[in-house]
């Protein structure tokens, strides 16, 4: 009897410890302060747009320093942005690639490159409407797409087409700057020699350097010093190594084609990724559903199509949704699904979220009326 009152006084006693402990603020650590300074939103100027092709811009975005962004966020080869844009009254966001080199962004300056997409909402916005000396507001950089020294290999294969260049270009600054130890050889594939975005930087990066190279094929037009016609075996086999590493961003046919041709070479599939910016789905039969948006301070009615994602339909509506990614891999936009069925393609769900019927709206499409909970 007696030990059990020892050991209820102990337990009695570690519990006011622990409780008297848990009330006591914890100074912020320096990992803590820096994360601090990392802000959601950076206010930004265009300074500078150039013509790359006749559908293709280079936006410079610069920090706003008259506004509260006085510098921009660090970013790793490979990330995009998310910029915040009203087209027809309706908030909409779109992610693109950084293009410029990692280095810029201790000037504050990022470079996004944007091409202009048959009826693409946004990229027609940006290359008819937007001026130097215009204001973007733009996400922190994100994603995980690019060289990763611990996990990838030296030899590095990069297959980009059209637009999708650009992750390639930050990635070759940044091997040329000392950044990345490895090598890296950029297959490029568009349909003519005008279509090549960052000729002059290509052919400058060629001449010079040893350990990037950029091998452009035309697949619409023969021309001196390109190669001729879609990607094959042999134009790659020369750039194969033992172990390698494969990078792609482009349309979803490169991919499909690519991926047979890899099978070629054995290389395995976890050696080999991607870079996405598109859902692709397509119903049986197409209709309109309600969709019921429970705000904090409001609610809305709004249709919804089953063949556009929850997310579009509430930005088309003027509904300013939370988004990020747009491609269910960052979870920025993560809702609850009060009443209804969705079909959600590609999500990166957690078990956990799925249990408690969170979705993610850029990626789910209605398959019957919706009501979905929005935390704004």
């Amino acid at each position: 009897m007696e030990t059990v009152e020892k050991l209820e006084k102990i337990k009695k006693e570690r519990e006011e410890i622990i409780a008297s402990f848990s009330k006591k603020p914890l100074e912020d650590t320096y990992l803590d302060k820096e994360t601090k300074k990392i802000k959601s939103i950076y206010h930004t100027i265009v300074t500078d747009i150039k013509e790359e092709t006749p559908d293709v811009k280079t936006f410079t975005l610069t920090a706003d320093k008259n506004s509260d962004t006085p510098s921009l966020a660090p970013f790793k080869a490979g990330q995009y942005i998310t910029i915040h844009v009203t087209v027809d009254n309706s908030p909409v966001t779109r992610a693109y690639s950084l293009s410029s080199a990692p280095s810029l962004a201790n000037k504050d300056i990022y470079k996004i490159t944007i091409k202009r997409v048959e009826n693409g909402l946004v990229s027609n916005y940006m290359l008819d409407n937007i001026k130097v000396g215009d204001k973007l507001d733009v996400s922190k950089p994100a994603g995980d797409f690019g060289y990763n020294p611990i996990r990838d290999e030296e030899n590095v294969i990069a297959i980009a087409g059209g637009s999708g260049i650009t992750p390639f270009m930050s990635l070759a600054w940044a091997i040329l700057e000392g950044t990345y130890d490895c090598n890296l050889t950029v297959f490029y594939s568009v349909k003519t020699e005008e279509d090549i975005i960052f000729k002059k930087e290509i052919e400058e990066i060629n001449k010079k350097k040893k350990n990037v190279k950029f091998i452009v094929t035309l697949t619409r037009e023969e021309k001196e010093g390109y190669l001729h016609g879609h990607l094959t075996r042999e134009m790659l086999e020369p750039y194969i190594k033992e172990f390698n590493t494969v990078l792609m961003c482009g349309p979803k046919e490169l991919y499909r084609s690519m991926n047979e041709l890899l099978n070629e070479f054995n290389i395995p599939r976890k050696s080999v990724h991607y870079e996405n910016f598109f859902v692709e789905y397509e119903p049986d039969e197409k209709t309109t559903y309600n969709l019921k948006v429970v705000m904090k301070e409001k609610v809305e009615t709004i249709p919804c199509r089953n063949d556009e994602t929850l997310l579009v339909a509430m930005e088309r509506a003027g509904i300013k949704a939370p988004s990020l990614c747009r491609v269910g891999e960052c979870g920025y936009c993560r809702s609850r699904l009060l009443e209804g069925k969705v079909k959600m393609i590609g999500a990166s769900l957690k078990k956990a979220e799925a249990e408690n019927d969170y979705i993610h709206p850029c990626v789910s499409f209605p398959d019957s009326d919706i009501v979905l909970k929005l935390d704004i």
